[in-house]
């Protein structure tokens, strides 16, 4: 909260120090010291820009930069701990540094407000956990891929209602989760971008009177836009919600396929056995074999969905520009992207400790007349007019019930009685392997359009490695790791 000379870093205006409880409300810095990397790495680029534009000198420039950069070295080595009595990790930076190299501390905050700075922190943090959530999803998604194309011709029910529906494959039935996370793989791109305008030089709200270089400090830290707005730079937490949004949807699809484990694990289904190392017993019935870190996955969603909706709400009120109620953005970020990433390691634990039970899969394809559809359609096929053809097959149906068999297996008497168009050809073609594989339209279970989905679901992999490996640190971090921060040119 103070300089090591006991001055407070805006207490100018005051003639007496906080209350205490007040001081202890609104300080920040339990949990915003996540943000220390990323304050410094900001902080490196706007002495340099001030360097570069000649706001400061080099001789005042240069401490400057060595001072930061030795605190982000121990931080980053874990040698440094960020505590103490400061208001927030902004504070404790100039506090710390000023404790290394004298009043030379003092010119760090030249054109620059807490406004840009915290801005310009949690954006640069929310990239690079964007980014790490992006290569954690590409493994499960591997791991998916991978169980997919070891399943194209194992055959299963699909449901709607929870009710036998029609005949898929294993493959297309976990390809459609793939594609739902690859959706929130793209969510999170977009969310990675849309973080990447930098405010710094915005100021408290209106800019600076000193000759600064924004465009500068944003390329030395990798960005590629700049506010185009000085009240709005200061205000925006929209990359907040933005990411918050992407994290809660990637929950909600992570918790619809733990939903699934946790069924199909169950005796009643046996879709799915469950290896010890995934499995958790009970304290008191020694039998039990539970999904809990699925069942875990599931509950942490609506946690996540809680946090998206809580920033929304502390936003939807707030007059431009800044406010301290933006301090409420970071736990609730914070705790989103924890959560997202704990929840992406363990279904990719879990994924790889499961074992498909193929027999009862394809057993549970029987009783549940699952091809009735595709009698329908193949009475359509031969000029029967879909009504008349749905009706046709479920009084097929209801006869099968009857008698206790499949609708393949009724006789060719009885199948004249019921229906005239319905002929033995084509109950033997809704036997469920036989139907499946004949669905050939876009997206569909036939083995050869799952075969599509595969490649293009490699594509989509490889697209998202690329992007993740093509990632650069930010060039004032290439420089501070290769001790140039003063070079006289750093692109």
């Amino acid at each position: 909260m103070t300089r090591p000379d006991g001055t407070s870093l805006w207490g100018g205006r005051f003639s007496s120090e906080p209350d205490p409880v007040i001081l202890a409300f609104t300080g920040s810095l339990p949990f915003d010291s996540r943000l220390a990397r990323h304050d410094l790495i900001a902080s490196l680029a706007h002495v340099r820009m001030l360097l570069d534009t000649g706001v400061l000198a080099r001789a005042h420039a240069e401490p400057l930069l060595d001072g930061l950069g030795e605190l982000l070295g121990e931080i980053e080595t874990g040698t440094l701990t960020v505590e103490g009595p400061d208001e927030d990790v902004h504070t404790w930076i100039e506090r710390t540094l000023q404790e290394r190299i004298g009043s030379a501390a003092g010119r760090l905050h030249t054109a620059r407000s807490r406004n840009d700075q915290v801005s310009i922190a949690l954006r640069l943090f929310t990239r690079e956990s964007i980014a790490a959530l992006c290569v954690l999803l590409t493994d499960l998604l591997e791991a998916w891929l991978a169980e997919a194309e070891r399943h194209v011709e194992t055959w299963m029910p699909g449901y709607t209602h929870l009710q036998r529906a029609q005949p898929i494959s294993l493959a297309h039935h976990l390809l459609a989760h793939f594609w739902a996370l690859a959706a929130d793989a793209d969510r999170l791109q977009t969310a990675y971008e849309r973080a990447g305008v930098s405010p710094l030089g915005a100021g408290a709200l209106a800019g600076s009177l000193l000759p600064i270089d924004p465009r500068r400090s944003a390329a030395l830290l990798g960005l590629d836009r700049i506010y185009p707005n000085s009240l709005l730079a200061v205000a925006d937490r929209d990359f907040v919600a933005d990411a918050a949004f992407a994290c809660a949807m990637l929950m909600i699809h992570l918790s619809r396929w733990a939903e699934e484990i946790v069924l199909w694990s169950a005796l009643e289904f046996g879709f799915v056995r469950l290896s010890d190392r995934i499995s958790q017993g009970s304290s008191l019935m020694p039998q039990k074999k539970n999904p809990e870190a699925a069942e875990l996955v599931r509950g942490k969603a609506g946690r996540v969905i809680g946090d998206l909706a809580g920033l929304l709400a502390m936003l939807k009120g707030l007059p431009f520009a800044y406010n301290s109620d933006l301090q409420e953005d970071k736990e609730a970020l914070f705790d989103a992207l924890d959560t997202a990433a704990g929840s992406i390691r363990v279904v990719t634990s879990i994924s790889q400790g499961l074992t498909y039970d193929v027999a009862r899969l394809e057993r549970s394809l029987v009783a549940g007349f699952v091809t009735a559809t595709d009698l329908a359609d193949l009475l359509v096929q031969g000029g029967t007019p879909f009504r008349e053809a749905h009706r046709m097959a479920g009084v097929a149906v209801r006869e099968a019930e009857s008698r206790g068999c499949e609708l393949w297996e009724l006789d060719a008497g009885t199948l004249a009685g019921l229906a005239p168009a319905i002929g033995g050809e084509t109950l033997q073609a809704v036997r469920p392997e036989a139907a499946a594989a004949a669905r050939t339209s876009e997206g569909a279970p036939a083995p050869e359009r799952v075969r599509d989905q595969l490649a293009d679901a490699a594509a989509l992999l490889q697209h998202l490695r690329d992007w993740a490996e093509d990632l650069r640190p930010p060039p004032i971090y290439q420089a501070y790791r290769e001790n140039r921060l003063a070079a006289a040119e750093i692109k």
